[in-house]
């Protein structure tokens, strides 16, 4: 039988960056889908031990393995060169992790550098768009990444056409071999949750929409319950529930300026912050919502969109490039992002429309799961095949 082609993933569980665990996770569950001959070994890149936890427990691949983000094979050689590097100023457990056909996404480390293929990948290019959104130390730090990968004669990964276009105009003169895959997500069993129970859990009426986005200010919850607030004022009475992390490091008061805006304006019937909450529960209010709403001002291709894609469920969503490339053929109902009067009617209506049809006719989502895990296997192997 042929060996297994082993490929080095990195992998952290980060609730503040639920959608970067999410990707792995989904590409994991991807690859899965390959025959059985062509699933590669998996070595998973982690760095503390509740990394590891998080991956045996969200995911079942069969052919995996884990490795420290540091090099060392397990985490008694960690602490081992930690005390031999401060006392002799010498490591002595090897740090690079050899046999490795790619590793993605890359971090330029020694531990990743004997891997034949070495893959990036840049999620979006928002600070170059929406600068006010970011320190600007932070932007100093992503253009630097983004100048060393421009130039290397490595692998690119961007999710869409739209972040493509934007990499190539920012870098016409770029090495670095692009590739636009797009990802597809995998969801772990929810329809079993008896919905009953959980609208009470979370205090929430039989007629709701759902907005499921971590609180970063650019997601632009704040459109969302503006419109609410709009429609009350015109005597229509709606519930919004949001999940996700309530922190935004890069503006950390704007969780408290969205409650001030709910409390100051009497909403707090409407509006509910459900805060981070258990992903098959989220998915199964997802699935037994009005509609899921996704504002955001800048993705580079939403994760909420292909949850709703996914379960093939209503959904109304900011008119950005992105969304209007992942929503073709679709029946979503698109809305200018800071258009609150446009939002509040599309909400509206949705209401007076209920129950709204599918967002496809003729839905064929796994062909997309599968199309994600044998894309990726392309990129990764195509100089060692």
């Amino acid at each position: 039988m042929t060996k297994r082609k082993r490929i080095g993933l990195s992998y952290s569980y980060n609730e503040n960056w639920i959608g970067g665990t999410y990707y792995i996770e989904n590409l994991i569950n991807a690859l899965n889908t390959l025959d059985e001959v062509l699933k590669p070994h998996l070595v998973l890149i982690i760095n503390k031990r509740s990394d590891y936890k998080a991956a045996k427990n969200n995911l079942s691949y069969p052919y995996m393995s884990f490795r420290l983000g540091t090099g060392e094979t397990n985490f008694a050689a960690r602490f081992a060169n930690k005390i031999t590097n401060r006392l002799l100023r010498k490591t002595f457990f090897n740090q690079t992790i050899k046999k490795l056909e790619a590793v993605f996404p890359y971090y330029k480390s020694k531990p990743q550098s004997l891997a034949t293929n070495k893959i990036y990948w840049i999620a979006d290019f928002q600070e170059h768009f929406s600068p006010e959104f970011f320190s600007a130390e932070a932007i100093e730090g992503r253009k630097r990444n983004q100048m060393e990968i421009q130039g290397s004669s490595e692998h690119l990964i961007l999710s869409s056409q739209n972040a493509a276009g934007h990499f190539k105009s920012l870098y016409p003169e770029h090495s670095v071999n692009v590739h636009v895959l797009p990802f597809a997500v995998t969801h772990p069993a929810y329809r079993n949750l008896t919905i009953g129970p959980l609208l009470k859990k979370f205090d929430l009426p039989d007629v709701y929409f759902l907005c499921p986005n971590q609180f970063w200010k650019h997601k632009n919850q704040l459109t969302v319950i503006q419109a609410v607030h709009r429609l009350k004022n015109d005597g229509t009475n709606i519930t919004v529930a949001f999940t996700g992390n309530t922190a935004d490091l890069r503006n950390p008061e704007y969780f408290i300026e969205l409650n001030i805006y709910v409390q100051q304006n009497n909403l707090t019937d409407n509006i509910r912050f459900l805060g981070f909450i258990k992903r098959e529960e989220q998915l199964q209010l997802m699935n037994n919502a009005v509609a899921i709403v996704q504002p955001s001002l800048f993705e580079g291709w939403s994760t909420v969109v292909e949850d709703a894609k996914s379960m093939n469920k209503a959904l109304i969503v900011s008119d950005i490039e992105v969304h209007q490339e992942q929503l073709v053929d679709s029946s979503a109902r698109f809305f200018a992002p800071l258009n609150v009067k446009d939002l509040a009617a599309k909400l509206e209506l949705a209401i007076s429309a209920h129950p709204l049809p599918s967002l496809y006719a003729n839905p064929d989502y796994q062909r997309n799961i599968k199309n994600f895990g044998n894309g990726f296997l392309r990129i990764a192997l195509q100089e060692t095949a």
